[in-house]
């Protein structure tokens, strides 16, 4: 029986262990949907959105401009969240590990020095000093495990690590996902400051086209106070677009642990919209590709697995057999004071040298009695005698099997029961918020598109506005309140363009991640290459 035990107990470990080298190597391996657009549509088609640096001034120190490549960069490296996950994962192979490593016998190596001084009875209860030196030094192979348990054990442990590995795939989709994020909300933050400059130059133009027909007597003195009302207006929208900038700039800043006095500017002229997910995927596609490849569901169910693991493990505990080999080899050696027992006078030497036959009586019975006290005489005068002992060896072997039952098993099956119910309940959850992210990406995206084209439309139509209403003010056939109102849509316009080409290239960003397959080199190879001028490639190069 403990022969049939000790195989499947071999079998199981070389089972789990097989299994752990490949679990999470399979899922890496499932070829990655490739969801871009197939031709080249994120190219500049003219509706890109143009940006002027010149508009932004350092807050304190100085200005440090960042492309998205140097932003995505500097996050993967410097993040806190990220490194913190790794520390996680190799906390957990660490567990693995060392479940594994129960598979194997202990090695104990001791080696233990005795002394004894003082007094000591013998079996005769005759008390005696005695000293005492003993080594005794020893090695041993320990094998004591339920094998059902360690093997639960360890299936439960590999699939904790796979999961942190998953769960760290999903911190660094995360960290990517809200740095280039980031990084668009520093270029809207730019884009209104942007907006905000053009419609304080085209008010303080306003105030000067409207003092020189004040003081050439064909204009009142309201128009000019009111233009002068809408300027001050206008350089007001200014500096709050610039502390928004600023904000945005130290958000961005504590992302990529940079110093945040340092005031971060996109190192880009224009922004075009990035088209990262081709239109012609459904909705059932598109969740279909988030179920398959995003690392937090991925690590979910390896919790799950874990969990009926370990609710099995709880069971071999408690009830499955525990199995026990063991074999030691040491040995003794040492000194003894006063323990060995001298020879007192043979009793062949005992004898009456005044008697003819040696003899201390004629009674049998009496002589007897002299010849015993003479030779217990003699044992006490000669006393007793050290003992040393060289090193000898000895093996032990020992081998069983048992069952220990209790009723505490009871409570600790239905405490693993309800941990692996929960992580089903907790895999339900994320499952249905993955799928709204999915679903809400999705139709944000396709709004912000159709946004873009409408509000292209608008600027073209404002501006042109803007430009006949400040003509026909030079030939006085419009009052001032109408260029106001013409200045007013010229800028809401711009910021909703503006608005628009950021919010799309964020949702489409949105939702690259919410179907789990946004990574750098889709960043730095799709979104940079549409985004930086040909002078800023010549900088970075």
């Amino acid at each position: 029986m403990m022969r049939h035990v000790l195989q499947i107990g071999v079998a199981c470990a070389m089972s789990a262990v097989a299994g752990c080298a490949s679990q999470k190597t399979e899922l890496v391996m499932v070829e990655r949907p490739d969801v871009s657009p197939v031709s080249d549509v994120s190219a500049d088609d003219g509706s890109s959105l143009e940006l002027d640096a010149s508009d932004v001034t350092p807050a304190f120190t100085e200005m440090l401009p960042v492309d998205l490549s140097t932003v995505v960069r500097v996050a993967m490296a410097e993040n806190l969240d990220i490194r913190t996950a790794r520390q996680r994962v190799i906390a957990n192979e660490g567990a693995y590990e060392s479940a594994l490593g129960v598979w194997f016998p202990a090695l104990n190596i001791g080696a233990n020095f005795l002394r004894i001084d003082g007094s000591s009875m013998n079996t005769d209860g005759r008390v005696f000093q005695v000293g005492l030196n003993s080594f005794n030094p020893s090695i041993a192979l320990e094998w004591a495990l339920n094998p059902g348990q360690v093997y639960y054990d360890v299936i439960a442990a590999r699939k904790r690590f796979s999961a942190s590995e998953y769960n760290e795939d999903a911190v660094i989709l995360e960290t990517l996902r809200r740095a280039v994020n980031g990084f668009y909300g520093l270029v809207l933050a730019q884009a209104r400051v942007s907006a905000a400059r053009q419609g304080a130059k085209e008010a303080e133009e306003l105030v000067r086209i409207t003092q020189l027909k004040t003081r050439a007597g064909t204009g009142v003195r309201a128009d000019e106070l009111l233009a002068e009302a809408r300027q001050a207006e206008r350089l007001q929208d200014l500096v709050m677009g610039m502390q928004g900038f600023y904000d945005a700039s130290v958000s961005l800043a504590v992302d990529l642990r940079l110093d945040a006095s340092v005031t971060l500017a996109p190192k880009m002229d224009r922004l075009p919209p990035v088209h990262l997910v081709r239109d012609d995927l459904g909705i059932d596609e598109l969740l279909e590709i988030a179920v398959g490849f995003r690392p937090d569901l991925l690590a979910v169910r390896e919790t799950m697995a874990a969990s009926g693991a370990s609710r099995d493990a709880t069971w071999w505990g408690s009830l499955g057999p525990q199995v026990a080999l063991g074999y030691e080899y040491g040995g003794l050696s040492g000194k003894a004071n006063n323990v060995r027992i001298k020879d007192g006078i043979p009793g062949n030497l005992i004898v009456n040298p005044a008697s003819g036959n040696g003899s201390f009586s004629a009674n049998p019975v009496v002589n007897g009695l002299i010849r015993e006290g003479l030779f217990r005489g003699s044992e006490l005068v000669a006393g007793r005698g050290d003992q040393r002992y060289e090193f000898s060896d000895r093996h032990v072997f020992n081998a069983g099997v048992g069952w220990r039952l209790s009723v505490s098993a009871f409570g600790d099956l239905k405490t693993a029961g309800a941990v692996e119910e929960q992580a089903k309940l907790s895999a339900m959850r994320l499952l249905d918020m993955v799928r709204a992210q999915v679903v809400s990406a999705a139709q944000t995206s396709r709004g912000r598109r159709e946004l873009i084209g409408l509000a292209k439309r608008q600027v073209a139509a404002a501006e042109e506005a803007l430009r006949l209403s400040e003509a026909n003010l030079q030939a006085g056939v419009v009052t001032t309140l109408e260029v106001l109102r013409a200045q007013d849509g010229a800028t809401q316009a711009r910021l909703r363009y503006a608005e628009a080409v950021v919010g799309y290239n964020q949702s489409q960003v949105d939702l690259l991640a919410s179907l789990g397959l946004l990574r750098e080199e889709t960043v730095v190879e799709t979104v940079v290459t549409t985004m930086v001028h040909p002078a800023m490639e010549d900088v970075q190069n």
